[in-house]
């Protein structure tokens, strides 16, 4: 048994080798904290942040994981569920075998660190989840319907919890950016699936404009800042907005009537092509 030392308080962070994951992991060890991050395949430590394999679809990669890091460092006090995966694809094109792969990362994933990690928190009467979500997990959007649906399973899971793990003392934050400067669009999965010819006028359209959001996004940083924010807080928020756009993007979605709000995102995202008028 490795011996565990509890100087500092441990965090996880999922998919910690690029983009969003690796700017809170570093900002988690930066600020004190002995940080474990994850990834699929294997990758070098770097300061600050041990790096493990993991894959959150696979139940035994999560049981090994989380065992690994409470042998060798006790409770996990902080865990950033940041693991994603999207593609931008109409939906009446894109395999229900693609969505259920989204649905197993973005979601079901999720939870299944939640579990690994919850008797340890609930025995020390401690601990904080912490979510990265998106403002896709609170409207529609264009291109990545299935990936908003596995936000908003998101969403109202994390609610629950919220309102469950009080009685332990556990915390439960979720952050809902909106475009930041990441490779997630890059990488996601391009369609090489059949595809149907009545969306060949927009199905490009719909990538560049996502692609353009994120490259014009904001900050990471951002997002590191607020997740240091929530844990340090002895009261943390349920939700936090990240960025402007979100933010005024839920006001309009608020105040506008719906068919209203969602021809002005149809429009944006070259959906008014369909059916012929723009």
């Amino acid at each position: 048994m490795v011996e565990v030392d509890r100087v500092g308080k441990t965090a996880l962070v999922t998919g910690a080798h690029e983009g969003i994951g690796r700017t809170v992991a570093d900002a988690l060890a930066e600020t004190g904290y002995r940080v474990f991050g994850t990834s699929r395949s294997a990758r070098p430590d770097r300061d600050g942040v041990a790096m493990l394999r993991l894959d959150v679809r696979e139940q035994q990669s999560v049981t090994d994981c989380v065992g690994a890091i409470q042998e060798s460092a006790g409770p996990i006090d902080v865990l950033v569920s940041n693991a994603g995966l999207t593609v931008v694809s109409p939906s009446e094109e894109t395999p229900l075998t693609v969505a259920h792969d989204m649905m197993e990362v973005n979601f079901y994933g999720a939870a299944r660190l939640v579990n690994a990690a919850l008797p340890a928190m609930r025995a020390q009467r401690a601990g904080h989840l912490v979510f990265i979500s998106s403002l896709a997990g609170r409207m529609g959007v264009p291109g990545q319907s299935y990936y908003c649906a596995s936000k908003h399973a998101l969403e109202g899971y994390v609610d629950g919890l919220y309102a469950e793990l009080q009685m332990f003392g556990i915390k439960v934050s979720l952050l809902e950016p909106g475009h930041f400067r990441t490779n997630i669009i890059e990488k996601s999965t391009r369609p090489d699936w059949p595809t149907l010819e009545a969306y060949d006028p927009v199905r490009d359209h719909l990538r560049e404009v996502v692609m353009k959001a994120t490259a014009e996004g904001a900050d990471p940083r951002l997002i590191a800042n607020v997740v240091l924010k929530a844990i340090q807080s002895r009261r943390p928020r349920l939700r936090y907005r990240v960025d402007g756009d979100g933010k005024r993007a839920m006001f309009f979605k608020s105040v506008l009537p719906e068919a209203m709000f969602y021809s002005v995102v149809a429009k944006r995202f070259g959906m008014s092509l369909f059916g012929g008028s723009k």
